[in-house]
């Protein structure tokens, strides 16, 4: 019999036979009068009746009184074994269930969890750390951070490999889950459909769930365009946006900033796919790896003997044999392509710098640039990086410490730039783009 894994992530908890991902189920859960509804159909429920609508229960995996109970659910408790049945019900009806759980749980939560599985028709036979788990079937001796999300949180563990993939930390950081990224956006959104046609999609149930559902979509296209458009029906009008990718990135600048505060320059961070999709993150990390989102089923599989345990009782592994067979993807360093309609950027050597209409040349005499859109010959108060030409290169520097992109990515140091390279700001909606003008 093949046994089912089943990764417990209230982003999405995906289930899978082999390396097969046959199911995804977002922690989502909806309390109608007489049936519970959980996964994407809850999420569509979300800003239509939200006080109906649950998605904390896992990270808060309990018996204490929900905010507003029913007959139907009383405690976070009742709503994880709502979603446990839908799954197994979903999944084709499993027998053998590994499950792979963050290192934010808590043995009471584990011991609760276990309880809500043996009520169930599910029978559990291994329980796995999820970083540990991730990480075992690719990476190769060294230290690691493994870096994933959650709907509130994000979690950071230490990993060590040798003989052994071991766990040594773990590091919750609040404020930066799913929930929060997507708020984040959607008032963005909400802002830009308001400053083109004076529509506020966050200012009815129905226009606001469909600017929701558009998010994941939306996040993922800015992966590989530096823009995307976005519509919304209200009524008889047909409603449009156009969401720049350095905008949104220097909006989550400051939840980003909690997860990269928390991380070294030295750190090899491995980074779940779900953190990989975030806008702009990875290319602020030093050293970065992106997992393939079958890791953990590939690990399950591959040490099925050390994480199943024997009887009643399940122990928590935290710590798999090395398999010495690295197959990690670096990360996409580049920045967003342009869309494939849009005029290819000319690399020529830059001639000037250009702000909304005017265009200044860019020489061995520095400018220094400022967030409020000023260009200045001398470094004043308000100066936040400067170009010069310099030996046929034009370099950008950081003046301040208000933080400055260059495509998206976090300007450290001096940097070299090309034409049609974009100098932003975080909290600001100022753009310089470098251009060649011809003779």
């Amino acid at each position: 019999m093949t046994v089912c894994v089943i990764e417990l992530n209230d982003s999405e908890i995906r289930v899978a036979l082999g390396n097969d991902i046959i199911l995804r189920s977002p922690g989502y859960a909806f309390i109608d009068k007489d049936r519970i509804e959980v996964g994407a159909a809850a999420i569509k429920q979300a800003r239509l009746n939200p006080r109906a609508v649950h998605n904390r229960y896992w990270k808060n995996l309990n018996q204490d009184p929900l905010q507003y109970p029913s007959s139907r659910a009383r405690h976070n408790a009742d709503l994880a074994f709502a979603h446990l049945l839908a799954i197994h019900e979903q999944a084709g009806k499993p027998g053998e269930v590994i499950f792979a759980v963050p290192g934010s749980c808590s043995n009471e939560q584990l011991a609760l969890l276990l309880g809500l599985v043996e009520a169930s028709p599910l029978k559990a036979v291994g329980l796995v750390d999820t970083a540990v788990a991730a990480t075992a079937p690719v990476a190769g001796k060294g230290n690691y951070v493994h870096i994933d999300i959650h709907l509130h949180q994000a979690i950071l563990t230490r990993i060590n490999v040798d003989e052994q993939v071991s766990r040594s930390s773990v590091q919750l950081i609040d404020g930066v889950g799913l929930t929060a990224i997507y708020d984040t956006t959607a008032q963005l959104i909400a802002d830009l459909f308001i400053k083109e046609s004076r529509f506020d999609p966050q200012h009815h149930p129905e226009t606001e769930q469909a600017l929701y559902d558009q998010i994941p979509a939306c996040l993922d296209s800015l992966q590989t365009h530096t823009e995307v458009s976005l519509e919304i029906q209200y009524q008889q009008t047909l409603h449009h946006a156009l969401l720049p990718a350095a905008l949104l990135q220097q909006a989550l600048q400051t939840r980003y900033q909690k997860i990269l505060s928390a991380v070294n320059s030295a750190d090899t961070c491995l980074l779940s796919d779900r953190v990989a999709r975030l806008p702009g993150l990875a290319m602020q990390l030093a050293k970065t790896e992106v997992l393939p989102s079958t890791s953990v089923f590939q690990a399950c599989q591959q040490h099925l003997t050390s994480i199943r345990s024997s009887g009643s009782a399940l122990t928590f592994v935290t710590s798999l044999p090395a398999t010495g067979e690295p197959a990690i993807t670096e990360v996409r360093r580049q920045p967003p392509q342009q869309d494939a309609e849009a005029a290819p950027v000319d690399r020529q050597n830059i001639t000037h710098i250009l702000h909304g209409h005017q265009a200044r040349p860019v020489s061995n005499e520095r400018l220094y640039l400022s967030a409020s859109g000023v260009i200045n010959r001398n470094n004043a108060d308000d100066s936040h990086c400067s170009v010069i030409l310099n030996k046929g290169r034009v370099q950008c520097r950081p003046e301040a410490e208000l933080t400055v992109f260059i495509n998206g990515r976090q300007l450290q140091e001096t940097a070299e730039v090309e034409a049609g390279d974009i100098i932003s700001f975080v909290g600001s909606k100022t753009e310089y783009t470098f251009i060649h003008v011809s003779d």
